[in-house]
C-alpha cells in the first residue's frame, strides 16, 4: 500500500481545514462541521470498516476547541464491552434515553454520548502530542 499523504485519510494534512473535512464527507454532532468541531469537539467519517473520529483536545479562553487529535474504531466494536468500565445507566440519565434505545444508535452517536459524559481521554485515550489545528 502506498503510504503517501494523499492515500492516508488519517494524516493531519488531510484533516487540517474545514474545507478538506467537508470535501472528504465528514459528519458531526451538528450539521455544520465548523460548529461540530469548534463547539462540540467531534466529527467523524466512515472509511471502510472503521470510523475515523476527529476530536477536540484543547480549548481557548472562550471554551472553543482549537487543538485536535484523531482516532479510529472498528464499526463492529461492542461499545459496552469495549468500555466495560462505564456506568451506562448514568450515561443514559445524562443523555436522556434508555439503554435499550441507545443500543440501536449508530456507533458515532454512542461515541459522542460517551465523549460528552467521560471526556476524550477516557474514550480515545491520552493524546501525547500537542495535536493539530483546523483552519476555518
Amino acid at each position: 500500500m502506498n503510504n503517501t499523504v494523499e492515500n492516508n485519510p488519517q494524516h493531519v494534512e488531510n484533516l487540517n481545514s474545514i474545507a478538506k473535512l467537508e470535501k472528504s464527507g465528514f459528519e458531526g454532532t451538528d450539521v455544520d462541521i465548523s460548529t461540530a468541531l469548534f463547539e462540540y469537539g467531534l466529527a467523524w467519517q466512515e472509511i471502510g470498516n472503521e470510523i475515523l473520529f476527529v476530536y477536540g483536545i484543547g480549548v481557548n479562553d472562550n471554551g472553543e476547541y482549537i487543538q485536535f487529535d484523531r482516532c479510529s474504531f472498528s464499526k463492529n466494536i461492542d461499545v459496552e464491552s469495549e468500555f466495560d468500565w462505564g456506568e451506562f445507566e448514568e450515561v443514559m440519565q445524562f443523555v436522556g434515553t434508555t439503554l435499550e434505545e441507545w443500543r440501536k444508535y449508530p456507533l458515532s452517536h454512542k461515541v459522542s454520548d460517551l465523549l460528552s459524559y467521560y471526556g476524550f481521554e477516557n474514550v480515545f485515550g491520552s493524546s501525547y502530542w500537542e495535536g493539530f489545528q483546523i483552519e476555518e
